[in-house]
């Protein structure tokens, strides 16, 4: 069963609206929306792990020519 988008509560199926349906929150989805909205979390997720990945590359060369001219002088 898949997990709430919301509150990752477990979703059940309810065969006659042809819907999933929280058990936590009580958010009604299909299962596209349920596939969308973890497809654009997912997105988001990459998206902010690249941006920390050359946050931190940035402030390592950043950190490497001070250092490097400290010992210049």
């Amino acid at each position: 069963m898949p997990s709430c988008p919301e509150c990752s509560g477990l979703m059940k199926y309810n065969r006659n609206t042809k819907l999933y349906h929280c058990m936590r929150c009580g958010l009604v989805l299909s299962r596209r929306e349920i596939d969308d909205a973890h497809e654009k979390r997912r997105d988001l997720i990459e998206t902010d792990k690249a941006d920390r990945l050359e946050e931190r590359k940035k402030r390592h060369k950043d950190y490497l020519n001070w250092y490097l001219s400290k010992k210049e002088e």
